[in-house]
């Protein structure tokens, strides 16, 4: 009897262990997947204010050289 108690148990016990060890590395994987584009996402956003403040620079160039042409012509 207990033999037929034990071998259920013991299989019940493995698949939930099995279960709770991939639920766990499952979601540390997330997390590092996670850290990795909140990352990505900062360092798009800081090339992206370099590449605004790029194109107001060249804006205002191009106005002054617009204004030089004109004063010329």
């Amino acid at each position: 009897m207990t033999k037929e108690v034990l071998l259920p148990l013991g299989v019940i016990l493995i698949c939930t262990v099995g279960v709770t060890v991939a639920f766990v590395l499952s979601a540390r994987l997330h997390r590092a997947a996670m850290a990795e584009y909140r990352e990505a996402v900062d360092r798009m956003a800081k090339r992206q204010d370099q590449v605004g403040a790029q194109l107001a620079e060249l804006t205002g160039r191009v106005a002054e050289v617009e204004r030089i042409l004109r004063s010329v012509g």
